[in-house]
């Protein structure tokens, strides 16, 4: 299955840089081969490639639309939260927008480079907040402003465990650690990466003290003019027992937006 859409699912789109798919993928281009990576050099070398593609991919097009985060409580009433966002290429910088009522949230990217996170709240200035800031909920939800910039890709260290089936797709199981904990954040990542697309089909991410924290997986999917997109990925805080929906208002792209 072929996706395409926002970055936070890194599916089905141009290269905005040269970068190169890890060499296990290309050596098995029927993608059928199913083992464990037991050389250290070679999980570590794999591991840089996948990251490095991934930072690298762009959409071809700008992608706009309408969504909703659906917000589930341990306890108390369910809220649902309008968003706008934007996914577009500016020369070799990747930029999303996410855009609701209380303010909106840009992140920038490029290959090799830190995120830069631009909070911008109702009637007030931009805020300027790198990986440590950008540790908090967006919107009062279980996505992190750093979950939206899949920030675990910059890390130091980046290694291809395995790979193996994941909801029908071979996937290669990639491990994200920073080079030092930020208070408050991850201590690693654990993605499966599905080798055809190189999208996210699951992501585990640990706290500080190495416990799971939160699972990530996108939920379903809307065929639109030939292309899979996706309609709906959820966050879940195993720890808090809390979770997050974000669904998307898909529309065909000859459809004009009301």
């Amino acid at each position: 299955m072929r996706l395409v859409t926002i970055s936070l699912v890194l599916c089905g789109s141009g290269l905005g840089q040269v970068a190169l798919k890890p060499d296990h993928i290309i050596n098995d281009p029927d993608a059928k081969k199913i083992q464990i990576v037991k050389d250290v050099a070679l999980q570590k070398k794999f591991g840089a490639q996948m990251a490095l593609y991934m930072q690298a991919l762009r959409p071809t097009a700008a992608i706009n639309g309408l969504g909703q985060l659906r917000i589930r409580p341990a306890k108390g009433k369910r809220k649902s939260v309008a968003v706008r966002f934007r996914t577009f290429a500016l020369g070799s910088t990747l930029v999303n927008e996410y855009l609701i009522a209380d303010g909106s949230l840009t992140v920038k990217q490029q290959v090799g480079r830190d995120t830069l996170y631009e909070w911008t709240g109702t009637g007030k200035k931009v805020e300027r907040l790198n990986e440590g800031q950008a540790i908090l909920p967006f919107a009062d939800s279980d996505f992190w402003m750093i979950d939206l910039g899949l920030e675990m890709l910059r890390w130091r260290h980046q290694s291809v465990i395995e790979r193996k089936l994941r909801r029908g797709e071979l996937c290669s199981v990639l491990v994200s650690r920073p080079a030092k904990g930020v208070e408050g954040g991850y201590s690693k990542v654990v993605s499966w990466v599905d080798e055809d697309s190189m999208g996210i089909v699951r992501a585990e991410l640990f706290d500080g003290e190495g416990k799971l924290l939160k699972i990530f997986e996108p939920k379903s999917f809307k065929k639109i003019e030939g292309q899979w997109h996706l309609k709906e990925m959820e966050m879940r805080n195993e720890q808090a027992n809390t979770r997050t929906s974000i669904v998307f208002d898909l529309k065909p792209v000859s459809e004009p937006e009301k």
